[in-house]
């Protein structure tokens, strides 16, 4: 009953190898079906963001890690999911297959039936569309989006006849969720006739960009990205920065799916939810208790490192300031936002980047084009190399910019070479010196 690591063991041969080359497929075959696990769970995890971005589940379900900031509570409940039918199935491959079957096609016509409703519920122009749509009057009739339509409910149909042990799962599966869903929806609204105390009052300003006007700072602002529980890097700024040459701009990064991207504006609740609330009630407090003003910034992104860099960028700031990564060093950290500054449209403005670590001193990193810093044995070198340069016949009219002009154009020009791989030698033994 192994299928595909069975039939290894009819291979010709000595027992012993083939005993061998069964081991092989298996631990071959787990690890090709362990990334379709992952996949899985990202999957899973998104659509059930995007459920409860829509109000449907609880802020608990969106909940983010103290220290990883990913939605945990969605990860472990997915987990559970997975291991139960695991343990209720045994491993039965025709069981897993017949319940695969029943989500999959269900799911494909929902999809189906979601985007046909959608046509006529939300009408107004669209990128694409599915193919053989007629005109009628001032009504659009989707022949082909239709008749995938039903053709899916008639596959849905015999699969929910004939598959006894799946259908009756697989309702029940989908009774429990949609329990769950409409509980929570109806707590959602409970909460929202009823505001919590505690929280500040905050009024949303939606803007369809990001300008110093907008957000109410003067060129030269500190950016100071928040998420999470730990604002040590924001309570560190307001104590060391002075209002009266920089504002403070608080930056929290809202994460989207691809799905809550697409052609339709968000909604104000999908934007600025229970936890942004929470997280900005925080910031308010500490920015109270240092006695200063922070501005507030809420922005949806599918890659937080290119929001941040992209809102500093916008509001001209001088400097970029985050906490510590708990998935990555500090230079990893650097390099992912200095590759996020890199994507920006030219002229790429400079500003640098401080990543506060708890209990060390603040790493520094320039984004963009920067004066080097040079160490006293490299200005004696370049100094060294101008007086011989003027002896040979330069003069007064060689500067020290003219050296290291050069010196760049020949580094350059090496580095293109088939001495490359010499000079990266030489620059990794000269980082070794500092």
């Amino acid at each position: 009953n192994n299928l595909i690591g069975g039939i290894a063991t009819y291979l010709s041969g000595p027992h012993a190898l083939t005993l061998a080359f069964h081991v092989f497929v298996v631990v071959t075959g787990t690890l090709i079906l362990s990334g379709a696990v992952n996949t899985s769970f990202i999957g899973a995890n998104g659509v059930l963001n995007r459920v409860a971005e829509d109000g449907v589940l609880t802020d608990w379900f969106r909940k983010p890690h103290s220290k990883y900031g990913t939605t945990h509570h969605l990860i472990n409940m997915v987990l559970l999911f997975q291991l139960s039918t695991i343990i209720a199935s045994r491993g039965n491959i025709i069981l897993l297959g017949e319940a695969y079957a029943f989500g999959v096609i269900w799911s494909f016509f929902m999809k189906a039936l979601g985007t046909l409703v959608l046509r006529y519920r939300e009408p107004g122009k669209r990128d694409w569309k599915f193919p053989l749509n007629f005109t009628v009057g001032s009504t659009e009739i989707p022949v082909g989006l239709g008749l995938t339509t039903v053709a899916l409910f008639v596959i849905a149909i015999s699969n929910l006849l004939t598959k006894q042990v799946a259908t009756i799962y697989g309702g029940l599966f989908t009774l429990a969720f949609y329990a769950v869903f409409t509980v929570s929806e109806k707590i959602n609204e409970r909460k929202a006739r009823h505001a919590e105390k505690g929280l500040e009052m905050f009024r949303l300003d939606l803007r369809p960009e990001i300008t110093p006007e907008a957000v109410n700072t003067r060129p030269g602002c500190v950016v100071v990205a928040v998420r999470g529980n730990k604002l040590d890097h924001l309570e560190r700024t307001l104590v060391k920065t002075n209002l009266r040459k920089h504002d403070i701009v608080a930056l929290s990064v809202r994460p989207v799916s691809p799905a809550g991207s697409g052609e339709h504006a968000l909604e104000n609740e999908q934007i600025f939810a229970q936890y942004e609330k929470e997280l900005f009630t925080k910031v308010v407090s500490l920015a109270e208790k240092a006695g200063k003003t922070v501005e507030l910034v809420v922005v949806p992104a599918l890659n937080p490192f290119d929001a941040m860099v992209q809102t500093a960028a916008k509001l001209q700031a001088s400097r970029l300031v985050t906490g510590r990564s708990a998935k990555m060093t500090s230079d990893e950290l650097a390099r992912a936002i200095g590759e996020a500054w890199e994507r920006l449209p030219a002229p790429r403005p400079s500003f640098s980047l401080e990543i506060w670590v708890p209990g060390e001193e603040s790493r520094y990193y320039n984004l963009g084009p920067h004066p080097p810093r040079l160490w006293p044995g490299d200005v004696d070198l370049l100094h060294e190399l101008w007086l011989g340069l003027t002896r040979d016949g330069f003069g007064s009219r060689l500067h020290h910019r003219d050296v290291v002009g050069v010196a760049l154009r020949r580094l350059k020009a090496e580095l293109d070479s088939e001495k490359r791989a010499e000079i990266l030698k030489e620059v990794e033994e000269e980082m070794r010196k500092n």
